[in-house]
């Protein structure tokens, strides 16, 4: 066994009280982050309630915040964390293009959503760059 451990909830049923990310263990007693990681579910947790009543743009800006809160873990110790939080992140954006993707899209699609398409994949794009580019630092 490591010298911590992490794990990931992710329901597709919204549920208030739900933590996104939850850390089982932490080497550093959760020195560095546990403030952050309570402002990052609950952006996730915003963007859950904005995702399922149809506003897109304000979801999607929660889940930006949320990212850009994990800039902010800064000890070398807290970056296998930090990945998991942004990959977490990611992956509701990814998850979102899809969704958003198949509504403007086929026989029955709905260009009211397509600025929401084309806003979800640019931030994707410059998380998915930062992400890169911090881990090249």
């Amino acid at each position: 066994m490591g010298l911590f451990s992490i794990s990931e909830e992710e329901n597709k049923y919204f549920n208030d009280n739900n933590k996104y990310i939850e850390l089982v263990s932490c080497p550093t007693g959760e020195t560095f982050c546990s403030e952050h990681l309570k402002f990052i579910n609950e952006r996730m947790s915003l963007s859950s309630t904005f995702w399922m009543n149809k506003n897109f743009p304000q979801a999607i800006a929660e889940l930006k915040v949320a990212f850009y809160k994990t800039t902010e873990i800064n000890s070398p110790s807290c970056s296998p964390c930090v990945g998991l939080f942004r990959s977490t992140i990611i992956k509701s954006l990814e998850v979102m293009q899809e969704d958003l993707r198949q509504m403007t899209t086929g026989h029955f699609k709905a260009k009211r959503h397509q600025s929401c398409y084309e806003l979800v994949n640019s931030v994707l794009d410059e998380l998915k760059q930062k992400t890169s580019n911090s881990e090249t630092v």
